[in-house]
């Protein structure tokens, strides 16, 4: 199991259909851990937010079939053990390696470490599929985007999730700075097209803690 990097410009279809699948995989498998359930049954009570995502993952990027296939080929969303190992993993190694990882206190933390790290990338992978191959509606597709976000971010739990303005500000500080700043190599076009986002996201966000 890897994780995916943030894509690049010149990245194939393939591939950014990976950099958003890596990161769900991540979040289907530690929301199972924290909730807890089986993958399976974690799956089961997602169906319908995780088809949502994927449609939105589809039309962002104008995928073909074979490319949304491939979730299936990775098999993060059927019924699997998610070992210790693999939230450490997800969780940037958050416990040390060689301590009990099967207790329940390391595992809530990993998986928890692992929840905050995968949406922030998740994030990052659906702006970047609509920077690359999206339309020009930027508030649309921002929308969107948003929307899905705000659904996965409460996965592990009533209570326990994570805000959009959270995973927002995740995302603008650890994930946006390392395409933006001039040694990223980041095309300018791009990069534009990752500012509109940002600043579009910004406004759902602030929009969203106004009073009514």
């Amino acid at each position: 199991m890897e994780e995916h990097v943030p894509a690049a410009p010149v990245a194939s279809e393939t591939t950014l259909v990976r950099e958003v699948f890596g990161p769900l995989g991540g979040l289907v498998e530690c929301g199972a851990a924290l909730e807890p359930a089986s993958v399976g049954e974690f799956v089961a009570r997602h169906r319908s937010e995780l088809d949502r995502l994927l449609d939105v993952v589809r039309r962002l990027g104008a995928f073909h079939d074979a490319s949304m296939e491939i979730m299936d080929g990775l098999g993060y969303l059927r019924g699997h053990e998610v070992a210790p190992a693999v939230l450490l993993m997800w969780s940037g190694c958050i416990e040390e390696p060689t301590s009990d990882l099967g207790a329940p206190e390391a595992v809530r933390r990993m998986a928890r470490a692992g929840a905050d790290r995968q949406l922030a990338h998740l994030l990052q992978a659906l702006v970047g599929v609509a920077a690359l191959r999206g339309d020009d509606d930027v508030q649309g597709r921002a929308r969107e985007i948003a929307e899905v976000i705000g659904t996965v971010c409460t996965w592990g739990g009533a209570g326990r999730g994570r805000s959009l303005r959270e995973v927002f500000l995740m995302w603008r500080v650890a994930s946006l700075p390392g395409l933006l700043l001039p040694p990223s190599g980041s095309a300018e076009p791009f990069k534009r097209r990752l500012r509109e986002y940002a600043h579009a996201l910004e406004g759902i966000v602030e929009q969203g803690e106004r009073p009514d």
